[in-house]
């Protein structure tokens, strides 16, 4: 039986997609808190679930001038506020978010629109690499600049300790920078879909989501991607497979999900996993995606079932 504690909430949001204005105002205002950016994906996904392609579009077109209008204002120059993804929603949150959505709308199918996602991230990397002359020394000053408190803490290890550490890390912001946008707009995306499930059909999105799988083709090409890695050293094949890494993560996030209601373990757990899946990133974020992809060969979830029966 669905709580009443939460229905307040539901009926709150899903009150945001009824009215035009109202959703573009606060999708605005959304996306131009830092903290709350992602929240604005999440809007925008559950419009174009909930109200159609023609009033999300409504909606997207009335925030994106909106936007411009503050830019103007501001003195950042309304075209560079909108189209800049460093200064703007629109093209790293709101246009991703928008297309996944309506992808998901069209086929109903979350692995589908999560895996457009992945190839968006892919292009938004080739885009770095093609289209700016030089992304890695474009990364390392934005990393200087951004990291510059820790500059005193990197020297004392040693005088080129700064540099070789700024080098390393900007190698990789190519496929961070897209990998980030990309988990971070499908999340959202997981989001809308819960909230439409709850308004809608409560208790769907815990099933659907269960059974998400990218399938053997996608996994066949992930893992020639890693081999490919392995081999070959280079900026695209290294921004590609961190991509990867990023896709197969809410593959193996399902598995997880669907172990724990396998074997019936208590919430709780799952509280636990996502605490230190956030401690503990770099070891963890790995391992959930290696599960993801690994799944797709031996499908742990079939061979629980069975093993259950």
């Amino acid at each position: 039986m669905e709580s009443n504690a939460v229905r307040p909430l539901d009926r709150l949001v899903g009150g945001l997609t009824k009215n035009v204005p109202v959703s573009a105002l606060v999708l605005l205002g959304l996306g131009l808190m830092p903290l709350f950016g992602l929240l604005s994906a999440a809007l925008l996904a559950l419009v174009v679930l909930q109200r159609g392609y023609a009033r999300s579009l409504l909606v997207l077109a009335a925030a994106i001038a909106g936007l411009g209008l503050v830019g103007w204002a501001t003195g950042q120059g309304g075209w560079h506020v909108i189209w800049d993804p460093l200064s703007g929603p629109v093209t790293s949150i709101w246009l991703p978010a928008f297309l996944v959505a309506v992808v998901l709308r069209a086929w109903r199918s979350l692995p589908l629109a999560i895996l457009v996602a992945g190839l968006l991230a892919c292009l938004a990397v080739v885009a770095q690499l093609v289209l700016v002359a030089d992304p890695v020394g474009v990364w390392h000053g934005l990393l200087a600049q951004f990291l510059a408190p820790l500059k005193q803490m990197f020297e004392a290890r040693g005088p080129e300790a700064w540099n070789t550490r700024l080098d390393a890390m900007a190698w990789l912001m190519p496929g961070m920078s897209a990998a980030s946008a990309m988990v971070g707009v499908s999340a959202m995306l997981l989001l809308a879909r819960f909230f439409q499930a709850r308004l809608t059909r409560p208790g769907a999105f815990g099933a659907e989501f269960r059974r998400f799988s990218l399938g053997l083709a996608v996994s066949l090409a992930g893992s020639l991607v890693f081999v490919a890695r392995l081999l070959i050293d280079g900026p695209v094949l290294d921004s590609v497979a961190i991509v990867a890494l990023g896709l197969f993560l809410f593959q193996g996030l399902a598995v997880i999900h669907a172990l724990r209601h396998m074997r019936n373990w208590p919430r709780w757990g799952l509280v636990i996993f996502y605490i230190c899946l956030a401690l503990l990133p770099l070891w963890l974020l790995g391992l959930v995606s290696g599960a993801g992809l690994v799944d797709n060969w031996f499908d742990f979830r079939r061979l629980r079932s069975r093993t259950k029966a």
